[in-house]
């Protein structure tokens, strides 16, 4: 190792005196960087590399000889040293196409035209020189694939044409990703901060979450931190290549458990090339959605343009592009309102209802309480109320006095509410037709300069602005949403010596996501302020009150959330220098990698929650009591008005040639998880404090001092800090995590010239995927000003002292102050163990890459992996063993409200069977075939109690067993393009010839799910649905309807004070079978211009993949039906594009 660093010191001193000011430059803005920003690892994952060894007829190794590398888009050459032991390397290649020239005295020259460089892959090129002059050239073409011979790492790489022909919903790439073996998608998007256009796909990778995926756009971090998705999707015209990389056994990945989706976008070249577009949809030619009686209005257009070309030839190159969304489509939400019969007190039809004001002690059941139902006389009309609210006489009915209904509930329901309708759907009374309106522009800018033969620098900037208008959920009311964002990155390479490259990728993503719903024709100061006067006076909102109208979440109801919210503020910057160097048969990588994560959000609304509880009998709470009917008595259960991380890793890495045959990669990375603190220093949300379930404390960063002195939340409002309430060391209350060392190993070996083994094996830690989405969805509460108090003072049994006019209990008109209780009633909150380390999974794999021909690859691997630590988020703070009485005098800390708490006690595993057959373009055709058979299982969900969590052991939700997925691209033989009915005259050619078909099969199991019904009959103190039923049955039925995709007579509800039995996922839901078709015509213009028509449909056989069904028992006429597709309907595209 000395020897090695003085031969690079040496090498530095003999380079040009410009050379040296830009390294010294380089590294002066290198070391301020990192000493005032504390730092991912996307190193030169952006790039690929070729590698060959030098050999003479006699198959002696070749030492001094000239090899060179020539772009052949953009003309930049490249040489490289041979080292002693014949080999030669190119490191750092942007994708595309090369020409590769050996020449040694002695031997005939070599070149080898048209070898690919895919993104992430290194590519062998073995040389075998033959005996003659330099001056005679032995010219072949690359064959168009090649096994991978230097690395075990997995992973498809789907190419410019794929993504230029293929039929994309949309427009969006993504949902290209199932042609790699081993990713799947659930269905989920997961693009938080810029919505997408098209069909958004988050994938599983390899059975791993859809938050596991890190997502890079020409080596920088493109990922949203709030939602583990994308933050900008490129256009698919600008998109060079992407490959799906998983296991690999490079260090240089790190931050996730599933793996990376690589993208490279395109770059300027010797000549100008570009594009315009425009794709047209509308709904006339779609096809219905079973469950609406007509297809929905639709208006869609996207159009766009892009250019690139030479700055200078042979030297600096730009690319442009813009494109723009605009849709219109018509919508149609069902949702339930409460009838007028419910305004006048008549529940008919809801479960029993039970009369809170009349819960008294169990004479004969000690620790128990019982209530009474409501009641009527012989006429049915209700008992005139006690003036305690108790009934005396009558029979039990489903009727309240009106004398007893909340005028603030009728005042509400009454102005907001809009008149229920027959929709001839179970379980709705109304129907919103508001139009959804999205509108996206896109800009992009890239530049490439080859400063000079040692130094180059790539800058890419991406920018998305997108506002949609949409209905809040009901008629009346309406949702925003306006997203702004920008991906930034730099890439700086340093050629020191033809065997030493220095790297520098910096980059910066930042998205800002502002939300907000509202009531149109509201007159909060007329009707807001009078009635809830606490839901006024924030820093924004309606009227001249400042007011937000109160959520009112009823179970099963309509509700809008009347919000505003800058909720998704991404603010990412990351550096990641690496060094390389070739060193005989070593091929050794040393780097480091930071990058800083702030996340900025802000809520403002107000809101009362109405549990079934408040009205059931508190016995039988499993079929008993109804939300809307404490909505209208006016009891809620509770109500409420309502930071930087970052991470530095170091690696190294040695790819060691052990023979022309066998080639091994061994490396260790070390990671330093900091995650995110709450507020900002100087700042009052500085202050906001979060809950440690699991020791019984609340931690806050400082003690912002006594509400007499301070006057105004955040304060401490009796001045001590209440009990159970702790300061954190150093003021952080998340630690960090020091452990996360990453070894990793694997091995290609050549076993013919068109065969490679590989297998590897090796650790990977999450520090960007769900350990940060975990993070930002905590939140913190008391004693911070912007969430004045979110008490559950309802949840005692006996007279309720929050009432709907007033749930908080506040004076109005002082300044806001936090509960005096302290945090402890705090409820509906998610928190997340302080002490959270981070997920890490042990992956390994072996497998076989055979060419077949020229142009054809198979490869067929074995995939497996166990993951440890793993996020689930389990009600802490109930009760854990069931039974009769009060049950917080069974909880551990029982002056805690039960809450959802984020935890590393997940596990899970996963094997495959993975198999890609690919078919690179030639004679017209190419395609790309994925087939994965797998299981993936974890121990995962939030039913039953956390302390059983080890029996929650069962298939994932990201479990499907089989998936398969064809993508095709096939030019017609016809014309002068094909092989059949080609003709000399132009006139012919043109009429005939031209013509293209493309396509994508995709067909998969369906995903797992479970049932359960709400209720606490294990009185765990609970007020979620996190019971299972008793499985007394065959669930499964042999001939699945849309009234019964499942027995619901197999389930049985629990003995009172007991569980349910039933087991996690043990139901699948339909399988997916869809075909995507394009066809297009090229007609040729000029000889660099093409106008191009194209025809696409989706889902082009209409097959229908029905969705999951309703899985929560006891709703009658509901339980087991089916509601919904997973599939999208048939829906037709036209497009018309210019190339030249």
């Amino acid at each position: 190792m000395r020897q090695t660093i003085l031969r690079l010191w040496n090498s530095m001193r003999r380079q040009d005196a410009e050379a040296r000011k830009a390294a010294l430059r380089i590294g002066v803005l290198l070391g301020v960087f990192l000493l005032t920003v504390p730092v991912l690892s996307h190193a030169q994952i952006n790039t690929g590399a070729i590698v060959g060894r030098l050999t003479d007829p006699s198959g002696a190794v070749v030492v001094n000889a000239k090899v060179t590398l020539e772009n052949i888009a953009t003309g930049i050459k490249d040489e490289s040293n041979v080292t002693p032991t014949g080999d030669f390397a190119f490191r750092g290649l942007p994708p595309g196409m090369y020409k590769l020239t050996v020449v040694a005295t002695g031997f005939n020259t070599f070149e080898e035209t048209n070898i690919e460089v895919t993104v992430a892959t290194t590519t062998n090129r073995d040389v075998h020189l033959t005996l003659g002059a330099t001056t005679t050239a032995v010219t072949v073409n690359a064959s168009a694939v090649a096994v991978q011979t230097a690395s075990s790492t997995l992973g498809t790489v789907v190419g410019e044409r794929q993504v230029r022909d293929l039929p994309l919903n949309g427009r969006n790439f993504t949902q290209l990703l199932v042609l790699t073996a081993g990713a799947a998608s659930p269905g989920t998007t997961g693009i938080w901060g810029n919505p997408q256009a098209g069909d958004y796909r988050q994938p599983s990778i390899n059975g791993q979450d859809t938050n596991s995926t890190g997502w890079v756009l020409d080596g920088t971090n493109n990922r949203s931190n709030f939602s583990g998705g994308i933050s900008a999707a490129p256009v698919i015209d600008d998109i060079e290549e992407f490959k799906v990389v998983s296991h690999s056994d490079s260090v240089e990945y790190g931050g996730f458990l599933g793996g990376y989706v690589n993208v490279v976008t395109k770059s300027g070249t010797n000549q100008f090339h570009g594009a315009a577009w425009e794709f047209l949809r509308n709904d006339k030619l779609d096809a219905r959605n079973p469950f609406k009686p007509n297809v929905n209005p639709l208006k869609q257009n996207q159009f766009g343009a892009n250019l690139g070309g030479p700055f200078i030839r042979n030297k600096a190159f730009f690319f442009g592009s813009y494109q723009g969304f605009r849709q219109h489509v018509g919508s149609t939400a069902l949702y339930r309102v409460p009838t007028p019969a419910m305004m006048a007190g008549d529940f008919t039809g809801e479960n029993p209802i039970y009369n809170i004001f009349s819960t008294r002690p169990d004479p004969t059941n000690p620790g128990s309480y019982i209530r009474d139902p409501f009641k009527c006389d012989a006429a049915g009309i209700p008992i005139v109320p006690n003036a305690d609210g108790t009934q005396t006489g009558g029979t039990a009915c489903q009727k309240v006095p009106t004398s007893m209904l909340n005028p603030q509930a009728l005042l509400y329901a009454k102005t907001l509410f809009p008149a229920p309708v027959n929709t001839g759907v179970p379980g709705t009374n109304g129907i919103d037709t508001a139009p959804q309106i999205q509108n996206q522009d896109f800009f992009s800018g890239r530049g490439d300069y080859q400063i000079t033969p040692s130094h180059s620098v790539s800058v890419r900037v991406t920018h998305i602005d997108s506002p949609n208008i949409s209905s809040g959920g009901i008629i009346g009311s309406s949702f925003l949403r306006e997203s702004f964002g920008y991906n930034m990155g730099v890439n700086y390479t340093y050629t020191i010596t033809p065997n030493t490259i220095f790297h520098l990728n910096f980059g910066r993503t930042w998205v800002n996501l502002h939300l907000s719903s509202k009531w149109n024709n509201l007159d909060y100061d007329s009707v807001v302020y009078p009635n809830w006067p606490w839901a006024c006076g924030k820093s924004s909102g309606f009227g001249k009150h400042n007011c937000w109208a109160p959520l009112m979440a009823i179970p099963a109801f309509a509700q809008v959330n009347n919000f505003d919210a800058h909720v998704g503020q991404t603010n990412i910057w990351e550096a990641t220098p690496n060094l390389d160097r070739i060193e005989g048969r070593h091929y050794l990588k040393f780097g480091f990698t930071f990058a800083r994560h702030r996340i900025w959000a802000t809520t403002q609304r107000a809101f009362e929650f109405f549990d079934y509880r408040q009205t059931a009998d508190l016995n039988n709470l499993g079929s008993t009591g109804s939300g809307v009917a404490s909505f209208f008595l006016g009891i809620p259960s509770g109500g409420g008005t309502q930071q930087p991380s970052w991470t530095w890793g170091i690696y190294a890495q040695d790819q060691f040639k052990v023979s022309p045959k066998l080639t091994i990669n061994y490396g260790l990375r070390w990671d330093l998880y900091n995650p995110g603190q709450y507020g900002t220093p100087g700042t009052t949300n500085y202050y906001s404090g979060h809950m440690d379930m699991l020791k019984g404390t609340y931690l806050i960063p400082a003690d912002p001092g006594p509400c007499s002195t301070v006057g105004h939340a955040p304060c401490i409002p009796t001045g001590a800090l209440p009990a159970h309430v702790l300061v954190a060391p150093n003021h952080k209350i998340f630690k960090k995590v020091w452990d996360n060392w990453a070894p990793r190993v694997g091995m290609a070996y050549r076993l013919k010239p068109n065969t490679v083994l590989r297998a590897g094996i090796g650790r990977y830690y999450d520090t960007w995927g769900n350990a940060d989405v975990a993070v930002v969805q905590s939140e913190g509460l008391w004693p911070d000003s912007k969430a004045v108090a979110s008490t559950l003072k309802n949840r005692i049994f006996f007279d309720p002292t929050a009432t709907l006019a007033n749930p908080l209990n506040i004076t109005i008109g002082q300044a806001a102050q936090p509960d005096p209780n302290g945090p402890f009633d705090i409820s509906g909150r998610q928190w997340m163990d302080p002490d959270i380390k981070n997920a890490f999974v042990d992956q390994w794999n072996a497998g076989v890459e055979q060419q077949l021909g020229s142009n054809t690859m198979m490869e067929v691997d074995y995939v497996g992996s166990r993951g440890m630590r793993i996020p689930v988020t389990p009600t802490l703070g109930a009760a854990t063993v069931p039974g009769p009485g009060d049950p917080t005098l069974r909880e551990i800390f029982p002056y805690i409200a039960p809450s959802p708490n984020t935890v590393d006690w997940g596990r899970n595993w996963y094997n495959a069977l993975q198999a890609t057959v690919r078919h690179n373009f030639s004679h017209g055709l190419s395609y790309s075939l994925a087939y994965t058979w797998s299981k993936s299982m974890d121990i995962n969900g939030n039913q039953q109690p956390y302390n059983l969590l080890h029996a929650e052991k069962a298939v994932g939700g990201n479990d499907f067993t089989h998936v398969l997925a064809i993508g095709g691209v096939y030019q017609l033989p016809f014309g002068q393009t094909g092989s059949k009915l080609a003709t000399s005259s132009r006139a012919d050619n043109t009429i005939i010839g031209g013509w293209q078909l493309n396509g994508i099969l995709q067909g998969s199991s369906g995903t797992p799910y479970g049932v359960f019904f709400c209720g606490d009959i294990a009185n765990l103190g609970r007020s979620d649905c996190y019971m299972r039923p008793n499985l007394v049955g065959n669930p499964s039925v042999s001939n699945p309807t849309l009234t019964g995709w499942f027995n619901t007579n197999a389930f049985a509800t629990p003995a009172q004070y007991t569980y349910g039995n039933e087991g996690r996922n043990i139901l699948r839901g339909d399988g997916l079978v869809n075909l995507d078709l394009s066809l297009f015509r090229d007609i040729p213009i000029h000889e660099r211009f093409k106008l191009q028509f194209r025809f696409e449909t989706f889902n082009s056989t209409n097959t229908v993949t029905w969705g999951n069904p309703v899985t929560q028992l006891g709703i009658s006429g509901v339980t087991g039906h089916v509601y919904g597709t997973r599939s999208t309907e048939r829906q037709l595209q036209f497009a018309m594009k210019l190339y030249f």
